[in-house]
């Protein structure tokens, strides 16, 4: 070994250079070869980001109808549902107040609508005009609407709709729960959209649906003509629609948790009974029931008393019964001792 570079023959020294400068050039090789690799990794990851949002926003994109994106860019107060009054609201966001046992009538322009024994002049318009009926937790409300199919909202509801319908189809959403008594019309599809991508198709029939956000399932029962429910499944690459077709006697109930269909045949009238001032029940749990009282009355319900899961009830409250009424119905029913605070509007059950 050399102890010093220069006492090294000329020919050594000359090879000695050559493999240092063919090591710095292969280590300068080496360095760009990562950069580039580290590169590439780093585009693919940019380009699988971008490629996960892309899918996202087409999957949203292509189910969301004109009335879904409305419905999603609006902001409504939901302190609606402890209001003391159903409202209006037109599409020049003035608010109208609606008195019970008043139906909202529109002609079959849409331009003109009779509520409170009153009629009201909406601008004409190119663009689609928008209403919004809100009905809060203990009243109801009925419409009529441009095509002549007739809306009931129970308790809680909130649905948009057009002032007139489009020559393609017939489209409202609904947020809570809602008769429709659709007006026959092979050439324009009546489409019922709700949150969670779920949608019902008809042509002319009875049914209803109740979707509303803080229950697990959206369901939809038929009493006359026949429907489609349909619901687009959520998920990063899963572009899967369920789909069902109902007969009357039928219902479907989507689980927004595990994204699933079931139908079965049912004894339905019950479901409807609301429209005409009652609430029957049969065979249902307790919970079931209280959580429609609540909706129905504006009532809120303490449980100091462990309930059976398992013990179902049947019966029929009349609603325009006062509480005090409802009191004692649920305590012939239930055998249990129900207290009611009319200052706190609670009910405890002991």
């Amino acid at each position: 070994m050399y102890p010093n570079f220069k006492i090294l023959p000329k020919e050594d020294q000359a090879n000695l250079k050559a493999r240092i400068a063919e090591s710095i050039a292969f280590e300068k090789q080496r360095i760009k070869r990562k950069r580039i690799r580290t590169l590439s990794w780093s585009v693919a990851a940019v380009f699988c980001i971008c490629l996960g949002i892309t899918l996202v926003f087409k999957q949203q994109q292509k189910v969301m109808s004109p009335i879904e994106q409305f419905a999603n860019t609006t902001e409504i107060n939901s302190s609606f549902e402890k209001s003391n009054q159903v409202k209006l609201i037109l599409s020049n966001q003035e608010a109208v107040s609606v008195g019970d046992s008043t139906t909202i009538a529109y002609d079959a322009s849409g331009n003109k609508i009779k509520v409170n024994n009153k009629q009201i002049n909406q601008k004409k318009s190119l663009e689609p005009q928008y209403n919004t009926v809100m009905v809060p937790y203990g009243k109801r409300a009925q419409l009529s609407l441009a095509d002549g199919t007739q809306v009931w909202l129970n308790s809680g509801s909130k649905l948009i709709y057009p002032t007139a319908f489009d020559a393609a189809n017939r489209e409202v959403f609904l947020e809570g729960e809602g008769i429709f008594d659709v007006a026959h019309n092979v050439a324009k599809p009546f489409f019922v959209r709700a949150a969670n991508n779920y949608s019902v198709r008809v042509l002319g029939t009875l049914f209803n649906v109740s979707c509303y956000t803080k229950d697990s399932k959206v369901s939809t029962a038929l009493l006359r003509g026949k429907v489609q429910v349909a619901y687009a499944k959520k998920g990063l690459l899963s572009s899967d629609t369920l789909q069902a077709v109902l007969n009357p006697g039928m219902i479907a109930a989507l689980d927004k948790k595990s994204q699933t269909i079931k139908t079965k045949v049912q004894y339905v009238e019950q479901l409807f009974s609301w429209r005409k001032g009652y609430y029957e029940f049969s065979k249902e749990k307790l919970p079931a029931v209280l959580d429609k009282l609540t909706r129905y009355y504006n009532v809120d319900f303490v449980m100091n008393k462990e309930i059976s899961l398992k013990e179902t009830y049947s019966g029929a409250f009349k609603l325009n019964d006062d509480l005090d009424k409802v009191v004692k119905t649920l305590e012939a029913t239930t055998g249990f001792d129900f207290v009611y605070d009319a200052e706190t509007r609670e009910i405890t059950i002991n």
